[in-house]
């Protein structure tokens, strides 16, 4: 791949180019969050198991989180607009792959080639919002991004399976279809570009793309099979290590691992990576209190879900003006203390408790999480030298992917050693609470109260 200049830093706010760049990353996150109601009617069309429809996400999932971190480099010198309306154009023929598929093979392989090509756009985004967002306005603009995917990813959960009643699993493809091609228009309309054209790759990237992919992959797996698998978890897990190590001994690795390195940015990440373990609460034992202590139907324990949506879309775009105000490290700093607080209720959730008051303390939740999401986002950005923005924001990705995979893995574990569904939850509960505590106090250690 041949070097090109990057980008410069924006001094006046593109605010189309945010917006378009929120729809984008909606509609690739929406594909993978949606299909997950039109698992079924998968199952039932092409007489595979339940275990192999979970493949539907999962290959769309894997392929993504392989490709951040090369993705994220290339942003550092490639232009940006023709990345981006290449991945969206990607994503689009893939969706139109997978609605036309006549096995479950070839929809597997569509759903590969959606990930990987449309996930370049996450690998890429900390660099565009660099470009098209001055510093003064990065954290509302941030904050606009991260709503988009929010609400709207809320909405399409919901739509999901209206649309799949009314079209089956494939009117889904149709219309992430039509929707990746409003976003192919919308970044190239607005997304800056240094009129460089789509790099080429060479052999340095594609061995970076397959030792880093590898790891992050092998990684990701393990997760998938701690608990049904142990040795196959163990084996990826040594093989995620075994990778990463040669990764680094690159020497085209040397500036990204050295950017790794930096205590702020650093601890900023794995603090990000710890507090997103949140997931276990919401993902695992919340919905399993509800359905196994109180009984409830699965459309009454998203009901009482969505309150954490809520409360992250209502807080957002606050948070943006705050981080804009005082400083994204010191409002994410202090979102994540009320975070660990807002947790604290959740401990003591039983049998006798309310659907409202278990609502409330949810929403608040998601209020606390909303302080911390798009201003943790923000620092991150700020801490990096703005010719690696696209790395640290691909790492950003990546370390919020992991650690939204080892949440619900360490509840599950925890809730395994309860004695009744009440205890296990709250093992469950506390387990992911020290982890996330442990993140907060992180994030100070690092002293992210410093100007960047």
């Amino acid at each position: 791949m041949t070097a090109t200049e990057a980008a410069p830093e924006a001094a006046t706010t593109r605010w189309a180019a945010i917006v378009a760049v929120g729809f984008a990353q909606l509609t690739v996150a929406g594909a993978m969050s949606s299909m997950a109601v039109a698992l079924p009617l998968i199952r039932t069309e092409f007489g595979v198991s339940e275990a192999a429809t979970a493949w539907v996400l999962l290959s769309y999932a894997l392929p993504m989180g392989a490709v951040a971190i090369a993705a994220g480099r290339l942003a550092d010198r490639a232009d940006l607009r023709a990345v981006a309306v290449f991945s969206m154009a990607a994503l689009t023929v893939a969706s139109v792959a997978a609605a036309l598929a006549p096995t479950f093979g070839l929809l597997l392989a569509a759903r590969a080639g959606g990930g990987l090509l449309g996930g370049l756009l996450f690998g890429m985004t900390g660099r565009i919002i660099v470009t098209a967002a001055a510093p003064a306005q990065r954290g509302r603009a941030m904050s606009v991004i991260a709503l988009l995917m929010t609400v709207g990813g809320m909405g399409m959960v919901g739509a999901g399976g209206f649309v799949a009643a009314a079209f089956d699993w494939r009117g889904l493809f149709w219309v992430f279809a039509v929707m990746g091609a409003g976003a192919v228009a919308a970044v190239a309309v607005s997304v800056p570009s240094n009129g460089t054209g789509l790099p080429r790759p060479d052999r340095a990237l594609l061995a970076d793309t397959a030792l880093s992919g590898g790891a992050i992959v092998a990684f990701l797996l393990a997760f998938e099979y701690v608990d049904s698998a142990p040795w196959i978890a163990l084996g990826a897990f040594a093989s995620s290590v075994a990778l990463g190590a040669v990764w680094a001994r690159r020497a085209s690795s040397a500036p990204t691992v050295a950017l790794l390195r930096s205590p702020q940015l650093g601890g900023a990440l794995l603090s990000l990576t710890l507090l997103s373990s949140v997931t276990g609460l919401l993902n695992f034992s919340l919905p399993f209190l509800l359905t196994d202590v109180r009984g409830l139907r699965p459309e009454l324990v998203s009901t009482v879900m969505l309150a954490f949506i809520g409360g992250v879309a209502v807080m957002t775009p606050l948070a943006g003006w705050l981080a804009d105000r005082f400083g994204p490290g010191r409002v994410s700093l202090a979102g994540a203390g009320l975070v660990v607080a807002a947790v604290v209720p959740l401990l003591f959730v039983g049998a006798g408790t309310g659907l409202v008051g278990l609502g409330a303390r949810i929403g608040l939740l998601g209020l606390a999480f909303g302080v911390f999401n798009s201003p943790m986002n923000t620092h991150l950005l700020n801490a990096a030298p703005p010719e690696q923005s696209g790395t640290a924001g691909a790492f950003m990705a990546t370390t919020r992917t992991i650690g939204t995979s080892l949440g619900p893995v360490l509840a599950a574990l925890a809730w395994g050693l309860g004695a009744t569904a009440v205890d296990g939850y709250r093992l469950s509960a506390w387990t992911v609470a020290v982890v996330m505590l442990a993140g907060a106090a992180l994030q100070a250690t690092t002293r992210p109260w410093r100007r960047t």
